[in-house]
């Protein structure tokens, strides 16, 4: 499975959302190739969507599965203020929910229950992950 991501931000959420992505998308590159998930022909497209509480209704979460094309669009709307006033910790625990709602989606992608598992327990650890590889990163 490969994963790939960008996001729908407005500009104040901007460093704090792009952080977030380059942090978690190498990890997961690496933890799925070096998982079972691997052998799944498939990709999960993470494209969040992150806007203050008067625009949340302009940009509507809007996943979906593309069954021909192997792909899940995964867009979910994410809490502005994590992004705004939150510790890394909080934001990479958010950024991270995001993807965990494509969880049930997997099998329709030719996931088996093993690898949907995998996948729960690679988000699971990942926090804690990425705060322990990644000292050079300031967390208040």
């Amino acid at each position: 499975m490969k994963f790939w991501a960008s996001a729908e931000v407005f500009q104040a959420a901007f460093p704090a959302i792009d952080r977030a992505r380059r942090c978690v998308s190498p990890f997961l590159d690496a933890a799925f190739a070096a998982s079972c998930l691997a052998q799944i022909d498939a990709k999960l497209r993470y494209v969040p969507i992150v806007m203050p509480e008067a625009m949340r209704q302009r940009y509507p979460a809007r996943s979906k599965l593309k069954k021909k094309e192997r792909l899940y669009d995964c867009a979910p709307q994410l809490a502005y203020e994590v992004f705004i006033t939150g510790s890394f910790e909080d934001q990479i625990r958010e950024y991270l929910r995001g993807i965990a709602e494509s969880a049930p989606h997997l099998a329709e992608l030719g996931a088996s229950p093993e690898q949907i598992a995998e996948f729960e327990a690679i988000l699971e650890s990942a926090v804690g992950r990425i705060l322990a590889e990644r000292p050079d990163l300031t967390r208040h």
